[in-house]
């Protein structure tokens, strides 16, 4: 675009795009009015103001690519987010003279009419392979948050191990487990060949069971199926570190399933004049956004302080996802949430505490857990509130 266009009756929509390319096609598929807005000074004088022949239009239509949104809102503070529309550039070229005229009003991506809100499809849910869990009709949907809180040596672990596998099995999600408190050999190494074989390593009479040919079948399924996240030596690991790795290994190894176990490992700095609670539920809200990005199911085990789970099983009650600790958000931003426990010698009981469309996900749940100590692994062994009340 050069100069001010002398015929004023003519005056339609600038379009702004981010790069030559772009603007070359708009310019073959017929676009006049056009800007193509990747140097600064080819909409802003060096004074910063709006150079006369862009303000001229009073009205910008700012085309992006996928992933062109942080140029987009820049352009269009800049000129004015009243004036500007905006829209992706579509598959087919054909179609671009329509797809201008129809650009969509700033901001359509989070101040929305019903009619901007893009139609969400049929939910999709997906079983646990957990049997007495899947019967009852407890369901999983991606993406989704699930918080599992559970004192120390509860089984939280032992549940999500075998979870992360089921999965795995049945859908083909490869997950990232961090290993916190653990070492990814032997111990992880271990339970997971157990889960991928199928039966424990010995049999009573203490007689080794895995074959050779066994063993490696498994580790190559844990190859295609896992990936680790470890402390590097000497360094923490603390949110903003965390938060990048789980990216990063979304996009370069695919997985679908992230477990953080536990959350308590990682190095939390709560910065100076802010809360424990703001921060945890700034995290939180972190964990949130990243599940969402990438479709995730972003699983992460929390521990509730040792008051809370004696005062609790004192009463025989129930663990909530607001007995965890220094924050409610757990309970507040949880998809999906599970509690975890047992008392000495007894069963080990998982609550499902909530869950937050009851129509796709079920209904809350409590079932009751045996230990299988040679497989290290859950066997459900029944299911209903009303079990609690029959330890009493």
């Amino acid at each position: 675009m050069h100069g001010i266009p002398e015929n004023k009756t003519a005056r339609g929509p600038l379009v702004l795009v981010p790069n030559e390319e772009m603007a070359g096609l708009c310019k073959k598929m017929g676009l006049r009015h056009l800007l193509n807005a990747s140097e600064k000074f080819s909409v802003f004088d060096r004074h910063g103001a709006v150079r006369p022949e862009v303000a001229w239009f009073g009205d910008y239509v700012i085309l992006i690519p996928e992933g062109g949104e942080n140029w987009r809102d820049i352009v269009a503070i800049e000129l004015g987010d009243e004036r500007c529309r905006w829209t992706y550039w579509p598959a087919n070229l054909e179609d671009l003279p329509n797809t201008v005229v129809t650009a969509r009003p700033m901001w359509s991506d989070e101040v929305s009419t019903i009619d901007d809100v893009p139609e969400p499809g049929p939910v999709e849910t997906y079983k646990t392979g957990f049997d007495m869990l899947d019967e009852h009709g407890f369901r999983l949907t991606l993406p989704a948050f699930m918080p599992i809180i559970g004192p120390y040596g509860s089984g939280k672990s032992v549940f999500v191990r075998q979870l992360l596998v089921n999965l795995y099995r049945r859908y083909g999600w490869k997950f990232l487990l961090t290993a916190f408190e653990e070492k990814v050999k032997p111990r992880y190494q271990r339970d997971l060949r157990r889960h991928f074989i199928g039966k424990a390593f010995v049999d009573p009479g203490g007689r080794v069971q895995w074959t050779e040919e066994e063993i490696a079948r498994a580790d190559a399924e844990i190859r295609k199926s896992a990936v680790f996240l470890r402390r590097q030596r000497n360094s923490t690991m603390d949110m903003e570190r965390l938060l990048n790795r789980i990216g990063f290994a979304a996009r370069v190894h695919g997985v679908r399933v992230v477990a953080i176990d536990p959350v308590n490992e990682i190095e939390h700095r709560v910065p100076k004049g802010e809360s424990k609670t703001d921060y945890l539920g700034r995290f939180i809200m972190q964990l949130k956004a990243l599940t969402d990005d990438y479709g995730l199911l972003m699983i992460s085990c929390a521990h509730p302080p040792k008051d809370v789970v004696e005062k609790r099983m004192s009463k025989g009650g129930l663990l909530t996802l607001n007995d965890g600790a220094d924050t409610a958000h757990w309970g507040n931003k949880a998809d999906i949430g599970l509690c975890l426990w047992r008392n000495i010698e007894g069963p080990t009981w998982l609550h499902g505490d909530k869950l937050k469309d009851h129509e796709s996900m079920g209904r809350p749940f409590l079932a009751k857990m045996s230990l299988i100590p040679a497989m290290n692994a859950f066997r459900i062994d029944a299911m209903g509130y009303q079990l609690l009340r029959e330890q009493e």
